[in-house]
């Protein structure tokens, strides 16, 4: 399904300047010394982030206007300018697919067809799941992805140097991203899914990924049991979640609630460090506020570290 080809580096600049021609030159420099570009640290630093283009029927934000272009490597060769949205580097999936290789009938790049949702909030790609919260970007009449989450869906590094303000997408280990149905455990899935159908199905796919966030880190911390189902299960200090007492946790969720599980087991999170989420309306909110540190309000949760 993905083919990687193998060019000389001159028709690959060629490639990518008739790609990116209009919206900035060719630039020079070396690549520096480099850190992997992810998660929240990367956005604390203030790096560069990303966006998307794919078939579906969702809206596109209104035609926005790139910020800025910074340099881009491939394999540590710089090939040409990368733009930036809103401080967030993107590439339309042709210009990704010229340069990996790929690839590309207007619609489906190595063979597949990122599936994006109705709500533009997230992309199904081989069954994998990719957090979209800004939504699609249009530039010039094309959309614009993420280029974060257009190397993940190809198995590439992104990395950022800060010292030089230059990007290295790394493709020597160019592969479409292992499927879901391969890569989701299909109990955690099914725990997960439910508990965050239980505690939060009515509230945004942002406090959905938060409630699953806040179980996965229970997960990761050795204070508590080291698995989806025993973290949600966990009598240790009294019953964790009400779903449990009243028996909601056994209520099959609806599609949203499973996107949302397995967005949060492909790594994305909402709510950073927090271990506790707490209705302030209807629970213990100041006894939180006065024992943890809130890290953020999303629908009517408040979620605490």
């Amino acid at each position: 399904m993905v083919r990687r080809d193998k060019v000389h580096i001159i028709l690959l600049v060629c490639a990518v300047v008739l790609c990116l021609a209009a919206n900035g030159s060719v630039a020079s420099g070396g690549a520096g010394r480099q850190q992997p570009l992810s998660g929240t640290a990367a956005l604390a630093d203030g790096l560069p982030q990303e966006t998307p283009e794919s078939a579906g029927t969702a809206e596109a934000v209104p035609e926005q206007e790139a910020d800025d272009t910074v340099p881009l490597y491939i394999n540590g060769v710089l090939v040409s300018d990368c733009l930036l949205v809103d401080g967030t580097a993107r590439m339309s999936l042709g210009c990704f697919a010229t340069l990996a290789g790929l690839s590309y009938d207007g619609h489906s790049i190595g063979g597949v067809e990122p599936k994006l949702a109705a709500s533009g909030e997230y992309a199904e790609v081989n069954g994998r799941y990719f957090y979209l919260p800004d939504g699609l970007y249009e530039l010039g009449g094309e959309l614009l992805w993420p280029l974060r989450e257009l190397a993940k869906m190809f198995s590439c590094g992104v990395y950022w140097d800060p010292a030089s303000g230059s990007i290295d997408l790394d493709m020597t280990g160019l592969g479409l991203l292992e499927s879901g149905d391969e890569f989701y455990g299909e109990q955690d899935v099914f725990w997960l899914s439910r508990i965050i159908y239980a505690e939060s199905g009515n509230q945004p796919l942002a406090g959905q990924i938060g409630v699953g966030s806040v179980v996965l880190n229970r997960v990761a911390d050795p204070a508590f049991p080291d698995s989806v189902f025993e973290v949600i299960f966990d009598r240790s200090y009294g019953v964790q979640f009400s779903p449990v007492e009243t028996g909601s946790i056994y209520t099959v969720p609806d599609e949203e609630a499973v996107v949302a599980a397995k967005l949060c087991l492909d790594g994305y999170n909402t709510v950073g460090r927090s271990l506790y989420f707490v209705n302030p309306q209807i629970g213990a909110g100041g006894w939180f506020a006065a024992n943890f540190t809130l890290t953020a309000s999303i629908g009517d949760h408040d979620f605490y570290a």
